[in-house]
């Protein structure tokens, strides 16, 4: 019995490592995707994002670009104390890089930038 589990052993690592080294780079990508913050970002990365009406007049009080906004997805990690991810139609996430707070609508066929805030805020726009 525990000749035939070192056996099994063996050809799953033989397996893997095969894998590993056809396929570089892969192999450590799909691994990764089992992490929800890589996978929740890959989702939000990974499809075209719309700007709130509230968003888009954030931005433009504080005169930034969506692309300072939208880099929090580069690098950055989702708060899920924050997020609502039980939420039926478009879950909540809120996803936070240095002194950004960015709050994205992830819904089955698009995703929305909902809302933001930057430590020095001075704008009203809610």
């Amino acid at each position: 019995m525990a000749r035939r589990f070192f056996i099994f052993l063996f050809g799953v690592l033989l397996g893997v490592m095969v894998i590993r080294f056809a396929f570089p780079g892969r192999f450590v990508e799909y691994a990764q995707y089992f992490d929800i913050d890589y996978r929740v970002l890959y989702h939000l990365k990974s499809d075209t994002i719309y700007i709130s009406p509230d968003a888009q007049c954030h931005l433009d009080c504080l005169s930034l670009d969506q692309k300072y906004v939208l880099n929090v997805l580069e690098g950055g990690s989702i708060n899920f104390e924050k997020s609502d991810q039980r939420a039926e139609l478009c879950k909540y996430y809120v996803v936070e890089k240095e002194s950004l707070s960015v709050g994205f609508d992830l819904c089955d066929e698009k995703v929305t930038l909902k809302n933001f805030s930057i430590e020095q805020d001075s704008c009203s726009c809610f």
